[in-house]
């Protein structure tokens, strides 16, 4: 019923068009009402400002808009809903709003039907052709009013007309609706009474008609009267006089010989007629026949037995049918009476008219049509049962259809079925054949097409609809997966039997036809079909494979053509699965593909569909991925760097095919640290290659046994030129270093890797400071680099020149003498190259070589107390090496020295006390000449001694430097060159007077020798002046019984303790001309038990010269005043 709207005088705005529908709904000319939304309009509502919310607001249904405010002030019912009483009408009568539409939005489809018409009419009109005077411009009288009666003019006047006159009908059919939609209340309560009157009438109609159909139904139900007379007269006398009797005369009954003879006769007669009358008119089918009982069993295999008999003795007559039995099963075994009339009818009348080939054709027909019925009645029983919505049946004429697999495929999707008919057995090319006749015959659609090429084998001698079916479907389950196999098999997986794949196909059993195939080392899935709804089906049960299943049976049109695909992707996924899966409890994880795909189809270089996985190991740097391609072709494993950051295109800057087998792998732990050992060896390869390419370094690659990696996988060995290295870090011009001790090649192999630590690990001192220079310590808790460790070796030429070192040179450095081969173990992380650690650890062998083959040289006598290959520890006398093993005697104890062989150089420590601290700048410099550690054990021995005699010297003079007696200054120009340095006070002690003396003490060579020469050279002008000093140095250079030569002007004495005794005896000489004489004192002892002066300063003094005299252990020199 259309809604109430009230009418407003005055202009109306303009109706809008359909460009204006989006801002504003205009009904009845009101244009104030807010725009609707799509929905709203579609269902008819109009919606003005306030209809945003149920609560509160006056909405406009069936009429009742209320906009008077009458009807909202009625009272309500109470516990009535509103909304059902707005007509107050009482509960059993039904408001009725189906069908009703606001009569807003009638007038508003109108007034947007009028308005596009209006549009087409007036194009229509302009495309209509003009008047020819208005189109030839020749109008006489262009202001006249004159009336154009052309028929272009009328045309478009009557045209114009009528559609006002259509539309003029059209809204005053609106005009009428929208008065009575004011008492649309009114109509509202009428249709409603109208409604329940009409239900009523039905209700009462409907009772009406049921009783007269109770009352027509117990017409049948009425028993007739019971003839009770003749119930009792025959029950009474047991005769019924009054009924008919025909006078039937019985024939004597025969007996048993009797009925033995006709029969016997019967069988001979049949015989006769049969084996010689009608020999020749018996059919093929019938020769297999008995006679007996007197009659003749015809039996054909398969179908029916018949029994025939004669009636007359006449050959000539028909045969008549006695009994029919079906010859096949299922069948049932007795016929029923009307079945065995009909044939008893039929057959008489074939035999009558054809003889046995009418009998024959006959039966044989029936029989066939029997078979059809019995398969559709199976059909339509497992239709019902375990095949249900499965099959769908349809009886032809003397045929039937079986479509299976219904639902299998959308309606629009292909269909398979199979019609059993009867075949005729012509052959039209042929001439007609005796022996043949029609047959059962079965036809094949599968996916639409007739499958002609395949013999199904039909037994209609035992009939089973399901067991035809079974095998129709077993052809069709075999030739899905066959086609799935052979579409497998021909792909590179399969025929490099890196894969497994077998079928099982079951003619006769489809659901035992299995497709296997491998998708990991021992994991297979099998490929089944349902042979009742045709859905496949795979095993073992997974997520995989469920959705395997589920796109082969919804979303595949083909199972053909999308069956490799399906068992590719759920392969695919399975081996993503199980390498996620496990490797994550190895540190393998699955990443986001660095680049874009147009970057890999470079390094595949195919156009085969694969999938990619991107994998990342952990303690791996940013830059190396490894990435896995699984295809039909075979799995590949490929080792990708790439490069740029995060603001530049990442792009691949090398790759690596890993030489992994395409066989599924045992995705076990073991698998997956074998893969860890083998990325991290071939990524640390690829780095020391390219780094030795880098830098120019001559080296070469041996494909040889590394028994540190699985036997599958092999990594190169580089062999590297040991001089190239060791010249990297300090190149030496033209000349650069060779290590003669060594062969010129350096073997690098991979031996393993090593995670993190999961603690830190804490370093003493001594291990800090021992640690080889640019080798970090331990990583920090939560690094996750992963390390490599690799085997570096070289041979020595001569395994004797290092026999003083240990087995166990280092805790990464070992050296077999047997073999003379060093052997180093670097380590350093994942994409890292060990070279920069290689030449570190080659130079400090290289030092360490250096130092020992000048102490196994030295002929003095020094020797090794510790040796690694960053620290040396020497213990060393002023004494010649012994010959033959003897026991020395040294002057004094043996002192250490440490060569700390680091990056940066070599470092020389003493210990506290050494009289050698005072050149340790020049031992340091020495050492880390050219010279290296050549000459450190021939200065280091042949120094000591006169180092001693320097510091006795020292301790000499502090008293007389305390009390401003004088002073010595000793200064080391080289390790063999020392200035001496005395500075005594003038007369009377004046400091402005001082006297100065200046020695030099200087090693020379001498006759293949050397020794110390120590004379007298002042600065400047005068360089031997003869003063006190001369006077006193000559009595020491010309003393008697000296253990120094004597040089007139100086002295030279052996490298030896005599040079102490030289250096002391001019320090003694030095000493009387600062005081007047010496006096040796022990301690404790009073001055007055002192000798005299001169008789103690003759007697130090020959002493001194014959080199028996030396200060005792607890004695010191004394100068008095």
């Amino acid at each position: 019923m259309p809604g109430v709207v009230m009418m407003e005088n005055g202009f109306r705005d303009t109706l809008p068009t359909n460009h204006d529908s989006d801002y504003g709904q205009y009904v009845n000319g009101n244009a104030n009402l807010a725009p609707q939304s799509t929905s709203d309009r579609q269902n008819g509502l109009l919606a003005g400002p306030s209809s945003g919310s149920n609560n509160g607001t006056d909405t406009m249904i069936n009429g009742t808009g209320d906009t008077d405010g009458t009807n909202s002030a009625q009272p309500q019912r109470p516990g009535s809903n509103n909304a059902s009483r707005m007509n107050d009408l009482p509960d059993e009568i039904q408001h009725i709003t189906q069908g009703f539409v606001p009569l807003g939005f009638l007038l508003s489809r109108l007034a947007q039907k009028t308005h596009n018409q209006l549009g087409d009419e007036i194009m229509a009109l302009a495309k209509m052709p003009a008047p020819a005077p208005a189109v030839n411009g020749n109008s006489a009288h262009v202001g006249a009013a004159i009336d154009d009666t052309s028929a272009e003019n009328l045309n478009k006047k009557a045209r114009l007309l009528n559609f006002v006159q259509e539309k003029h009908a059209e809204w005053v059919k609106a005009a009428v609706i929208t008065r009575w939609s004011r008492n649309a209340q009114g109509v509202s309560k009428l249709i409603d009474l109208m409604n329940h009157i009409n239900m009523q009438r039905k209700i009462y109609d409907d009772s009406l008609e049921y009783t007269i159909n109770i009352k027509r139904d117990l017409t049948f139900a009425r028993l007739p009267n019971p003839d009770l007379h003749t119930a009792l007269h025959v029950l009474s006398t047991g005769t019924a006089p009054w009924m008919p009797d025909l006078n039937y005369i019985e024939p004597p009954p025969l007996s048993p010989k009797e009925q033995l003879q006709w029969i016997e006769n019967l069988n001979t007669l049949l015989s006769i007629r049969l084996n010689l009358e009608d020999h020749e008119n018996i059919p093929y089918h019938f020769r297999d026949y008995i006679i007996d009982s007197g009659r003749v069993t015809f039996t054909v295999p398969g179908e029916f037995e018949v029994d025939l008999t004669i009636a007359d003795e006449d050959f000539d007559k028909q045969f008549w049918f006695i009994d029919f039995r079906f010859a096949f099963t299922p069948a049932p075994a007795d016929l029923s009476d009307s079945l065995t009339m009909f044939l008893e009818a039929r057959v008489n009348e074939a035999l009558e008219k054809d003889g046995l080939h009418g009998c024959h054709k006959f039966l044989h027909e029936f029989v066939l049509t029997h078979k059809i019925t019995e398969y559709v009645r199976q059909a339509v029983e497992l239709a019902r049962g375990l095949w249900v919505d499965t099959l769908k049946i349809e009886r032809l004429n003397r045929a039937m259809a079986i479509q299976y697999w219904v639902g299998r495929f959308p309606p629009e999707g292909p269909k398979s079925w199979i019609i059993l008919g009867v075949h005729s057995g012509k052959i039209s090319s042929l001439p007609a054949d005796s022996q043949s006749s029609s047959y059962l015959a079965l036809r094949w659609f599968r996916d639409g097409k007739e499958v002609k090429d395949v013999k199904i084998p039909l037994n209609d001698a035992s009939i089973s609809t399901e067991d035809l079916l079974n095998r129709v479907i077993g052809r069709h389950v075999g030739y899905i997966l066959d086609s799935i196999y052979t579409r497998l098999k021909s792909n590179g997986r399969f025929v490099n039997r890196e894969a497994g794949l077998a079928l099982d196909v079951r003619k006769d059993a489809p659901i035992q036809s299995t497709l296997k195939m491998q998708l990991g080392h021992t994991q297979y899935v099998t490929v089944g079909i349902s042979p009742i709804t045709g859905m496949f089906s795979m095993k073992p049960q997974s997520l995989m494979t469920w959705r395997g299943e589920s796109k082969l049976n919804w979303q595949s049109k083909d199972p053909v053509q999308d069956g490799l695909g399906c068992l590719e992707s759920v392969r695919c996924h399975y081996v993503v699965d199980e390498i996620n899966r496990r490797g994550k409890s190895t540190g393998w994880t699955v990443c986001k593909g660095p680049v874009k795909t147009d970057g890999i189809k470079e390094i595949l270089n195919t156009r085969e569909m694969s999938q990619l996985m991107w994998l990342k190991r952990r303690g791996w740097t940013d830059q190396w991925h490894l990435m896995v391609t699984l295809s039909l072709s075979g799995d590949k494993w490929w080792l990708i760097e790439v490069s740029g950051g995060s603001d530049q295109e990442t792009e691949i800057s090398s790759f690596t095919k890993l030489p992994l087998s395409s066989c599924a792998p045992n995705l076990e732990d073991r698998f997956f640290s074998n893969l860890t050992i083998f990325t991290a060896a071939i990524i640390s390869h690829i780095v020391d290659m390219r780094s030795l390419h880098k830098r120019q370094i001559k080296h070469v690659t041996h494909d040889g046994m590394n028994y540190s990696l699985p036997p599958s996988m092999k990594v190169p060995t580089i062999f590297v030129r040991l001089s190239d290295i060791l010249n990297q870090q300090q190149p030496r011009g033209p000349g650069k270093r060779f290590a003669h001790w060594a062969l010129d090649f350096v073997e690098i192999m991979f031996k393993g890797i090593r995670n993190p630590p999961s603690r830190p690990r804490i370093l003493g001192r001594d291990q800090i400071s021992g640690s080889v220079a640019g080798e970090s310590a331990a990583p920090a808790l939560g690094d996750q680099s992963l390390h490599t460790f690799l085997d570096a070796r070289l041979k020595v030429s001569d395994p004797s020149r290092f026999g003083l070192l240990k087995r166990h040179v280092e805790r990464d450095v070992a050296f077999s003498r047997r073999l003379g081969v060093f052997a180093l173990r670097l380590e350093a992380k994942v994409g890292s190259s060990i070279l920069d650690l290689l030449a570190q650890r080659l130079q400090a062998i290289d030092k360490l070589a250096d130092c020992i083959d000048a102490i196994r040289r030295s002929g003095r006598d020094i020797q090794c107390e510790e040796i690694t290959l960053t620290r040396v520890v020497v213990t060393y006398t002023d004494q010649i090496k012994p010959k033959g093993g003897a026991a020395t005697q040294p002057h004094g104890s043996r002192w250490k020295a440490t060569l700390e062989l680091g990056a940066d150089g070599i470092e020389l420590l003493f210990e506290r006390g050494n009289p050698q601290l005072r050149v340790l700048d020049h031992f340091q410099r020495l050492v880390n000449s050219d010279l290296r550690c050549q000459k450190l054990p021939f200065f280091l021995s042949s120094t000591l001694p006169i180092q001693r005699a320097l510091d006795s010297v020292e301790d000499a003079w502090e008293t007389f430097a305390m009390n401003d007696q004088g002073r010595v200054e000793i200064l080391a120009a080289h390790l063999d060159w020392f200035n001496i340095h005395y500075y005594l006070p003038g007369p009377n002690r004046n400091p402005r007077a001082q006297r100065r003396l200046t020695l030099q003490v200087r090693l020379r060579d001498r006759r293949e020798r050397v020794e110390w020469h120590v004379f007298r050279e002042e600065p400047g002008a005068e360089k031997h002046p003869d003063d006190e000093f001369t006077q006193a140095l000559n009595k020491v250079w010309n003393a008697e019984d000296k253990v120094w030569r004597s040089l007139v002007t100086s002295a030279a004495s052996e490298t030896d303790h005599r040079i102490g005794d030289l250096i002391k005896a001019v320090d003694e000489a030095v000493r009387r001309l600062a005081m007047q004489s010496p006096t040796i004192l022990k301690h404790n002892q009073p001055r007055g038990q002192a000798q005299a002066k001169t008789q103690a300063q003759a007697v130090y003094h020959k002493a001194m010269a014959s080199g028996k005299a030396r200060p005792q252990t607890g004695q010191v020199v004394v100068l008095d005043d």
